[in-house]
C-alpha cells in the first residue's frame, strides 16, 4: 500500500503560471525594480504570444537567454520548468540600470526566479489532496485588498469554507476520505474556481465576481451534489470579501475568521447546511427583521379587543432620500389612529373590520389617492385576522412575508398573506441555509394549502438535506399524486430510491422525467450514470453525449463536465469503442488531474491500443498513488505491468488487489496465470479454485483449472 501523501509538486508548467499568477507576480516585483511584470504561459493550449513578442521568443528558444530592449525598457525572461520553457516574464519600466545588466547576470536571474517559482508552487501544494493550500488562499485574499488599495474597481467576491469531515477509525481512511472529497469537488467546480485544502477536510473556495446571494445558490448546489456522492456530512460557511487595507494587520485572517464563524453556525443547522456571515447591516435589512418594540406596542393597542381586521405593511420600493413618503401618508390619512410609522420607508396601516377582499378594495382606492399626490412607488403586504390559527401577535411578521411575496410581481404591487407567502419565506430561510426554519414555513404553508406541489417539493428537498429520506419520500409521492409528471418530484424521488437500493424504481422515475424534460443536464448526467451501472451502455452513451452537448453550449445550468466525461468513457469502453473512451477519459483528466478512476482506465486503454506502455504505466501508477484503496486500480496497474513483462510488479499489485477485494475474479485469474508462467502450478490451482468458490460459473477459471488437470 502506498502512502497517501504527495510531497513532490512536479516541475513548473504553463498552467502553474496562471494558477499561481498572484504569488508569482508579487515575487517578480521583489526581484526586479520595475513598473509592470506580466506572466505569459507558453504551451500548446496557450495560443501564440502577441505578434510584437514573436521575434524575441524565437531568440529565447534559439539562445536560451533573456532578451532586452534597452530603449523601450522591456525585458523578457524565460521561465523554466526543468529544461522546458514554460513561459515568459515580461518586465517593463522602472530603473534604467536593470536594462543595462550583462546577459550572463540576467540569465542567472532567469534561472533563480524560475527556481523561486518552483519553490512557491511546492510550498502551496497540500500533500494529502494535491490541491493548493491555505498559503495560496491567503495570498489571493491579500491581492484582493491590494486592488482596492490601488483604486482599482473591485469585483464582488466571496470566501467559502467547506467542511467535509471524515468520521473514520484511522488516519489512512481519514486521508482517503479527504482525497475523495477533493477529487469530487475538483470535478464539480472545474479549473476556474481555485479549490484549496486547508487541512482536516476543510476546503477553501474564493469565488470571484460572485456576491453573497449567488454564493448561497452555488453552495446549495454543491452540498446537494456532495450528498448524492454519498458523503456523510458537509457544511459551508460564507463571507463577503469586503475591501480592506492589505497593510492592515490580520485583514485576510479576519475574513477567514468570519467564514469560520459562519461554518460553526452551519454545523448546528443539519448534516448538509450552509450559513453566511451576518453583519449588523444584514440584520437590519433582512426581509423578516424584527419589528421595533415601540411599533408593536402601538399595534397591540390598535387591535386589542378587535375580532376582525386587516393589517397592512406599506414599504417604498426604493431607498428613501427624504421623509417625503411619511409626509404623503400623513397628508392623505391625517390624524387617523390606524397609521403607525416604522421609519421613513415603512409604515403599518390598521384597517378595522375589513377582511382580505375588502382590504384589497380599500387599498386600491388608497393607492390611487397616493398616486394623485405624487412620489415614489410602494408595495403592500396584507395580513388578516382571523386567519387559520395565526395569533394577532404573528400579523406584523406575516405582513413582512406578504411584502416579500409582493416583490415577485415587481414594484408597486400588493399581496395578501397566504400559503404562497409561506413558500416564499421558506425559500428565503432555505437559501440562507437555515433548513429547520425553512421546514417550519413549508409545514405552515401545507396546512393552509395541502395540495400545493411547489411547497411539497421544497419540503422534500429540505428533508433530503436534513437526512430525513422517509419524510422526503412522502412529500414527493404526494406531489406526484397531484401532478404525476412533475419533473422535480420525479427527479428527486429517483435519488431517494437509489439511496434505498431501489435502482429499477429510480430508473423508471428518471425515464418518466426525461419525457417531461429531455434537456436537463443534471438528469441526463445521473440517468447516464445509472444506465452504466445497469449495464445498458448504448443508452448511457447516447444520454451522456447529449449531456456533454448541452454543457458545451452553456444554454442551461447543471451537469459536471468532468464527471460526464468520466462516465461517457466507461460507456464507450464497455462498448469496445476504445478511441472514443480514450478521448472521454482525456477530457476528464484534463479537468481534474487527480481523477484516479479515469487515470487508471486511460492507462489500461493506452496499453491495449499500444499508444505507449510507459505512459500507461505512469497513469496507472499515479492512480494507485492517488487512491490505493480501490482494488480495480491495482488490477489495471497489474494488467499493464504484465503487458510490459514486469511479472514481479504485476504479482505484487494483484496481491494488493486481492487483499482489498478477495472476490475479484479477474485478478485471481491473472495471478494464477502468472504463477503458471513461473512453473508453480500448485499455487495457480489454489487461485483458480478460490475464484470458482466465489464465482462457480466463471468459464475462464474453469478452463484454466481443467488445463492443469
Amino acid at each position: 500500500m502506498t502512502i497517501p501523501l504527495l510531497f513532490e509538486a512536479g516541475p513548473l508548467t504553463p498552467a502553474d503560471l496562471r494558477r499561481f499568477s498572484t504569488l508569482f507576480t508579487k515575487t517578480a516585483f521583489d526581484f526586479f525594480p520595475c513598473d509592470t511584470a506580466q506572466l505569459m504561459p507558453l504551451g500548446e493550449e496557450e495560443g501564440d504570444p502577441p505578434p510584437e513578442l514573436q521575434d524575441a521568443l524565437i531568440q529565447i528558444r534559439d539562445n536560451h537567454l533573456p532578451v532586452v530592449d534597452g530603449q523601450g525598457l522591456e525585458l523578457l525572461l524565460p521561465i523554466w520548468g526543468g529544461e522546458t520553457l514554460c513561459g515568459l516574464l515580461v518586465v517593463r519600466g522602472g530603473e534604467e540600470q536593470l536594462y543595462g545588466m550583462p546577459p550572463v547576470w540576467l540569465d542567472e536571474q532567469s534561472h533563480i526566479i524560475s527556481r523561486e517559482f518552483y519553490l512557491l508552487k511546492q510550498s502551496c501544494q497540500d500533500p494529502a489532496t494535491g490541491l493548493v493550500n491555505g498559503f495560496h488562499l491567503r495570498g489571493e485574499l491579500e491581492a484582493l485588498g491590494q486592488d482596492e488599495a490601488d483604486g482599482l474597481p473591485g469585483a464582488p467576491a466571496t470566501l467559502a469554507l467547506l467542511e467535509v469531515y471524515p468520521r473514520t477509525r484511522d488516519a489512512d481512511r481519514s486521508l482517503r476520505y479527504i482525497v475523495r472529497a477533493g477529487s469530487c469537488l475538483a470535478s464539480m467546480l472545474g479549473e476556474d474556481m481555485h479549490l484549496h485544502h486547508l487541512g482536516a477536510g476543510i476546503f477553501g473556495l474564493l469565488w470571484y465576481g460572485v456576491d453573497m446571494e449567488q454564493a448561497r445558490q452555488l453552495g446549495e448546489s454543491l452540498l446537494l451534489r456532495l450528498k448524492r456522492e454519498n458523503f456523510v456530512t458537509a457544511h459551508l460557511g460564507i463571507t463577503t470579501v469586503t475591501p480592506h487595507d492589505p497593510q492592515e494587520s490580520g485583514a485576510p485572517e479576519q475574513l477567514l475568521a468570519q467564514a469560520w464563524q459562519a461554518l460553526r453556525t452551519a454545523r448546528l443547522r443539519g448534516p448538509f447546511s450552509l450559513c453566511g456571515h451576518v453583519t449588523a447591516q444584514d440584520i437590519e435589512s433582512h426581509p423578516f427583521r424584527k419589528t421595533p418594540e415601540s411599533v408593536l406596542r402601538k399595534l397591540r393597542a390598535l387591535y386589542r379587543g378587535k375580532s376582525r381586521f386587516s393589517l397592512v405593511l406599506l414599504r417604498m420600493d426604493q431607498e428613501p432620500a427624504s421623509n417625503h413618503f411619511s409626509k404623503r401618508l400623513r397628508t392623505l390619512l391625517g390624524q387617523e389612529k390606524g397609521l403607525v410609522l416604522v421609519n421613513q420607508r415603512e409604515a403599518f396601516l390598521f384597517l378595522d373590520g375589513l377582511d382580505g377582499e375588502a382590504a384589497r378594495a380599500w387599498l386600491a382606492d388608497f393607492r390611487n389617492k397616493m398616486e394623485g399626490i405624487g412620489g415614489s412607488s410602494f408595495s403592500m403586504g396584507v395580513a388578516t385576522f382571523p386567519f387559520h390559527d395565526f395569533k394577532k401577535s404573528a400579523l406584523p411578521l406575516n405582513c413582512r412575508k406578504a411584502v416579500q411575496h409582493a416583490t415577485f410581481f415587481g414594484p408597486d404591487s400588493l399581496a395578501v398573506f397566504d400559503a404562497v407567502s409561506l413558500n416564499i419565506s421558506g425559500d428565503v430561510y432555505y437559501n440562507e441555509g437555515d433548513l429547520v426554519k425553512a421546514l417550519g414555513e413549508y409545514r405552515q404553508g401545507l396546512l393552509l394549502e395541502p395540495g400545493n406541489v411547489n411547497i411539497l417539493n421544497s419540503m422534500g428537498v429540505a428533508n433530503i438535506q436534513l437526512n430525513r429520506p422517509k419524510g422526503a419520500r412522502v412529500c414527493f409521492q404526494k406531489a406526484l399524486g397531484i401532478e404525476p409528471e412533475n419533473f422535480m418530484a420525479l427527479f428527486n424521488l429517483g435519488f431517494i430510491c437509489l439511496d434505498d437500493n431501489q435502482a429499477p424504481e429510480a430508473l423508471a422515475l428518471w425515464e418518466r422525467a426525461l419525457v417531461v424534460d429531455n434537456e436537463h443536464p443534471d438528469l441526463l448526467q445521473h440517468l447516464g450514470m445509472l444506465y452504466c451501472r445497469q449495464g445498458r451502455y448504448a443508452e448511457a452513451r447516447a444520454v451522456l453525449e447529449r449531456c456533454e452537448e448541452l454543457i458545451k453550449k452553456e444554454s442551461r445550468p447543471g451537469g459536471e463536465p468532468m464527471v460526464v466525461a468520466r462516465w461517457l468513457g466507461r460507456a464507450c469502453e464497455a462498448l469496445g469503442e476504445n478511441g472514443l473512451a480514450i478521448g472521454a477519459y482525456q477530457r476528464a483528466v484534463s479537468g481534474n488531474p487527480r481523477d484516479a478512476g479515469s487515470l487508471s482506465r486511460l492507462g489500461r486503454l493506452y496499453a491495449l491500443e499500444k499508444q505507449g506502455h510507459d505512459i500507461a504505466l505512469a497513469l496507472c501508477g499515479q492512480a494507485v498513488e492517488l487512491d490505493g484503496g480501490k482494488a480495480d486500480h491495482w488490477y489495471r496497474f497489474a494488467l499493464v505491468q504484465a503487458m510490459t513483462q514486469d511479472q514481479e510488479g504485476a504479482m505484487q499489485s494483484l496481491t494488493e488487489c486481492l487483499r482489498l477485494e478477495p472476490r475479484q475474479a479477474e485478478a485471481g485469474l491473472l495471478l494464477g496465470r502468472l504463477f503458471e508462467q513461473q512453473a508453480r502450478p500448485g499455487k495457480a490451482r489454489k487461485l483458480y479454485e478460490k475464484v470458482l468458490r466465489y464465482s462457480p460459473e466463471h468459464a475462464p477459471a474453469q478452463a484454466a483449472l481443467a488445463a492443469l488437470s
